[in-house]
């Protein structure tokens, strides 16, 4: 019995997501309410704010749903790196990118930025948040990979170069998701030249 309710728990947070995500990309986050979730997903606004809290946290799990495929996409690139390690990086910051703008549009993602903030301590901020943590983690593996193939000096600090990598990465995202009028190839040049910049100084430190 104990199963049957969590199968019937699991598809009907499957339904809140699926119609959050509809709602979100048709009518942007803030003219979308918990009711017409709740309407499109075809059970009560109560049960929404039971297994969410907030909007903020809807959305905020809605991101976490796909971070499976997003992982699995980043896996891809550790199976076959490129071999140069400024191309090898930048096909990491690429390929998150653009599986968030599949996901989401740019409208949307500003509020993920901002809900992540202010609902930083709840349960799906904390989720948010260490996804960052395992993308950091992967990119160091990705880096490690890189050394032990001879791309890297075998004293570049990999775990340490991850960190900053990444973040220089999340500051353009940001960047990008906030400028409707930036391209995403202006992104991809930009992230290019941080990457080849903290490169050099990781490996000359």
């Amino acid at each position: 019995m104990s199963g049957l309710r969590e199968s019937q728990k699991a598809g009907r947070r499957k339904r809140i997501l699926d119609a959050a995500r509809a709602h979100f990309l048709d009518r942007g986050f803030e003219a979308t309410t918990i009711e017409a979730i709740a309407e499109s997903a075809e059970i009560s606004a109560v049960t929404v704010f039971n297994y969410y809290g907030t909007k903020g946290g809807v959305l905020l799990a809605l991101v976490g749903e796909s971070d499976s495929i997003l992982i699995e996409k980043i896996n891809g690139i550790l199976g076959d790196p490129p071999l140069d390690p400024l191309e090898a990086v930048l096909r990491f910051s690429q390929v998150i990118c653009r599986h968030a703008l599949d996901y989401l549009h740019k409208p949307v993602w500003r509020h993920v930025v901002a809900t992540a903030v202010i609902e930083g301590s709840s349960e799906f901020g904390r989720g948010y948040a260490s996804l960052d943590l395992e993308l950091v983690r992967m990119l160091a593996s990705l880096l490690e990979i890189l050394k032990d193939r001879d791309r890297l000096q075998q004293d570049y600090p990999c775990a340490v170069a991850a960190g900053v990598l990444y973040n220089l990465h999340n500051a353009r995202f940001i960047k990008f998701m906030s400028d409707d009028k930036m391209s995403i190839k202006t992104f991809d040049e930009l992230v290019r030249a941080d990457i080849a910049y903290a490169m050099t100084q990781t490996i000359n430190s």
